[in-house]
């Protein structure tokens, strides 16, 4: 009688389970990768329509503004990072005491 390789700690076995792990790594790899790309696109994307608040060549103004509404989430980050930063000048005349 011949040895059993596909038993659970046979060769064959062990390769399944390593094949296996590296294709779950593989897939989280590329889905982490897609992510990013996808992150990294829709900066991109805001660069160029808000460019022009920035002093940066953009693209026609009304292209801009048919692409506003899909702007929704990073008009929204830029207003809560613009509400956070507060009013540096004025804080630092404050100290001053400058009229």
């Amino acid at each position: 009688m011949g040895k059993n390789n596909d038993s659970p700690g046979g060769p064959i076995a062990r390769l399944r389970r390593l094949f296996s792990s590296l294709r779950q790594g593989v897939r989280s790899k590329a889905t982490g990768m897609l992510a990013w790309e996808c992150r990294e696109y829709e900066n991109l994307f805001a660069l160029m329509v808000l460019a022009p608040a920035a002093g940066i060549a953009g693209p026609p103004t009304l292209l801009a503004l048919d692409l506003l509404p899909d702007l929704e989430r990073e008009l929204l980050v830029l207003l809560d990072r613009a509400r956070e930063s507060g009013d540096p000048y004025g804080e630092l005349f404050s100290i001053f005491e400058v009229g």
